[in-house]
């Protein structure tokens, strides 16, 4: 394109002018619109690190609580298990003092009862004559 072919008068140039003021204009405000959507940006973007940096944290203390109280259910049950385990072996301990007590007792009853008289003796013994039971008579109450 040639400078010369256009014309150069007045009214063109004023033209001209205001269409790149215009423009210029134009860029000006939206550079503006741009500036504060872009601190806008900035903002919420520093708002949600500071909101992950606190879930973040929330999460760890949420995992060293679940970790905490994981623990001491784990020794919870185990002195309940050693607790229980320790109960078991005196009862079984218990349990084996009485079998040998009825043991005792039941083989001394054994030893000490007298043996069976010998045939011969239970010949000699002669039981008594039995006499008959005779009916008792009845009361007349008058």
């Amino acid at each position: 394109m040639d400078l010369s072919k256009i014309a150069l008068d007045v009214p063109t140039l004023k033209l001209s002018l205001a269409i790149v003021g215009g423009l210029l204009l134009i860029s000006m405000v939206r550079i503006v619109f741009l500036l504060r959507t872009n601190s806008r940006l900035r903002e919420s973007t520093s708002k949600m690190e500071q909101q992950v940096i606190n879930q973040h944290q929330a999460l760890l203390s949420v995992r060293s609580d679940s970790n905490a109280w994981r623990g001491e259910l784990q020794r919870m049950f185990d002195s309940f298990r050693a607790e229980f385990s320790k109960r078991l072996e005196e009862s079984e301990l218990r349990y084996k003092e009485v079998q040998q007590r009825c043991e005792t007792a039941v083989k001394p009853t054994e030893v000490f009862a007298p043996p069976p008289p010998p045939p011969a003796v239970l010949a000699k013994i002669v039981a008594p004559e039995e006499k008959p039971v005779l009916p008792v008579p009845a009361l007349n109450i008058s």
